[in-house]
């Protein structure tokens, strides 16, 4: 869609210069008639025209609707600087993108340090408020999708990451580069957070500090599991929320909480026998069955046991074990 719209910006651009220049070989075609000065005039009109409908939205990208003062500013220059107006700004156009670009890599550098220094705010929102932002964002109005991602910093970031993750597409660059800080934020806080651990476990030689090695998969793994981390990224954090577990499973080999997250690592890795292994073992160390049939479920999905899918489905107790997954469990209970 983006590259439709600056072809088509282009073709319009190549349009108004076509024009201009057509006005001006009838201008100075001998003999000059008083037809020929007309046409010229009304081809110049048109080629200004154009060229005020497209130049603001390529020179001033960031403001969503140009003010009208602005379209007359580029009609005017247009208009009374035949050629040389039009194809002044089509050449400047190079400079000045460079140059909001740098502009705007200024700014995002300096509200992605002011971002990161504003304190924690206690997650008071609850799940309806959480899809009544869902709602919010979807206005048409700007002023009130901008609201919708500051209101975000009172959600939980299970809650708020899907928001800003759907604003880094919206047409407004503020509601963007808010979206990308707060984003940025939550990634710099599990990072400075899993720094400092493994700074502290290193200081300590043959740490067997349980809570450390928990802290630290944990934030790894939510680093994968908030879609802050993606590609090969999200490959590497958990590979490092395995290797921190794997620890601390080598001194405590028979806690049930290194257990369950380990195997749910290895189910995202897609190390799907490894992780049946370990959800098996979380399961002879307490956990209860009922609260794995989606993880065994997810499993044989992914070896291609859908008979075995629709069993351990049909075995869920819905909707109150999983709310958020309600249409799949729906799906694989219909009886065929």
């Amino acid at each position: 869609m983006r590259l439709f719209l600056i072809l088509f910006n282009l073709f319009l651009l190549a349009l108004a210069l076509g024009l201009e220049i057509y006005s001006l070989q009838l201008i100075f075609k001998e003999p000059v008639s008083e037809q020929a000065l007309i046409t010229a005039l009304f081809f110049h009109f048109i080629a200004c025209v154009v060229a005020t409908c497209i130049f603001p939205k390529i020179i001033t990208p960031s403001q969503n609707r140009p003010q009208l003062k602005v379209y007359i500013f580029f009609f005017v220059v247009t208009f009374y600087l035949p050629v040389a107006g039009l194809t002044g700004l089509t050449l400047a156009i190079p400079f000045i993108l460079r140059r909001s670009s740098k502009l705007k890599k200024a700014n995002l550098s300096v509200s992605l340090s002011k971002i990161r220094k504003l304190p924690d705010i206690p997650a008071l929102v609850t799940e309806g408020n959480s899809a009544d932002l869902h709602s919010l964002y979807r206005s048409k109005n700007p002023d009130k999708r901008l609201q919708a991602i500051y209101a975000t910093l009172k959600l939980k970031d299970q809650d708020a990451v899907p928001i800003l993750r759907m604003a880094l597409g919206d047409p407004v660059d503020d509601i963007r580069l808010l979206a990308y800080a707060l984003l940025d934020r939550k990634e710099h806080h599990l990072s400075e957070r899993i720094k400092k651990s493994r700074q502290k476990l290193e200081k300590i030689e043959n740490s067997r500090n349980k809570q450390l090695y928990r802290q630290i998969a944990n934030d790894y793994w939510e680093l994968a599991n908030l879609g802050l981390a993606q590609g090969e990224m999200r490959t590497y954090v958990l590979n490092m929320a395995c290797k921190y577990i794997e620890l601390g499973l080598k001194y405590y080999p028979q806690d049930l909480g290194f257990c369950f997250q380990y195997a749910q690592i290895l189910l995202k890795l897609g190390s799907y026998d490894q992780a049946y292994e370990q959800f098996k073992k979380a399961e002879s160390l307490g956990i209860e069955h009922k609260k794995l049939l989606i993880y065994y479920a997810e499993i044989a999905f992914h070896k291609h046991h859908y008979h075995k899918v629709k069993q351990l489905m049909a075995a869920i107790d819905f909707p109150a074990a999983y709310p958020q997954l309600s249409s799949v469990v729906q799906f694989w209970q219909k009886k065929n």
